[in-house]
Parts: structure tokens; sequence; C-alpha cells
């Protein structure tokens, strides 16, 4: 097996692993982010956000693992070392943005919750009904 080949198999055993296993949390995840999230919408983006990040992080570790050695076994592949350096790092800096947007999201999520309890302990309306964000001002 050529390292070309033993990259595809690596590549495909590792992401196929990550499918299997957010095909089989689907189900229990959505139960539980519907409730931890309040909203179906929520809880629908939660999930397709940790179902990605699984796949991605999974092809990460692949990524990190696979020698990419100046060897022999690269000599009909010269440039393929290069390449698949550029995709770990690119893949690690997605994973990086994904975190960031999810620590974002959780920030606002949980201000926006806290104002809602706060409204509702008071007897007040929510400032924007709850269902649409608060108009723009300019």
């Amino acid at each position: 097996m050529n390292v070309l080949d033993a990259f595809w198999l690596s590549a495909s055993v590792a992401v196929g692993i990550a499918i299997l296993i957010v095909l089989l949390l689907r189900r229990p995840l959505d139960v539980l982010l519907v409730e931890l999230c309040g909203t179906a919408g929520r809880a629908r983006f939660w999930s397709v956000f940790s179902s990605v990040s699984i796949v991605l992080t999974a092809l990460l570790g692949m990524l990190v693992c696979f020698p990419l050695s100046e060897g022999r076994e690269w000599a009909e592949h010269p440039q393929l070392p290069l390449v698949l350096a550029a995709f770990r790092s690119s893949l690690f800096f997605l994973l990086l943005a994904l975190g960031a947007l999810g620590f974002i999201l959780l920030l606002g999520i949980g201000s926006y919750e806290r104002r809602r309890r706060y409204d509702a302990q008071r007897g007040l309306e929510p400032a924007w009904g709850g269902a649409a964000p608060p108009p723009v001002r300019s």
C-alpha cells in the first residue's frame, strides 16, 4: 500500500466512524437539545453544529497523527506533505472558529434567557415578543 492509499484509507475510517457516532447520537441529542435550548430552532442549530464539529475533529485528529515525513514513501507525491500540512492547519483554524462561534452564541443565548426570565418575573412583555430579534437602531 502506498502512502496515498494509506492516507485515503485513514481519512475514510476516521470520517466513517465520526459519521456513525453522529448517527447514533442524533435522536438522543436532539431530545436533549430541545429541552436545554428551549426552542426547536436552537436545538437544530446546535445539533448540526455538534455533528459538523465531531466529523471535523475526527478528520483533524487523523491528519495530526498521519506522518508527513520526507521519507522515500513520498517520492511519488513530493508536494503532498505540503498540501496535507496546509489542510491540517486550515482544519484546525476552522474548528477554532467554530469553537469561538459556539462560545459567542452560548453567551448570547444565556443573556437572552436571563433577560427573558427577568421580564417574566416582573410580569413584563418581552421587549421584542420573544420570537424576533430587537429592531436594529441606526
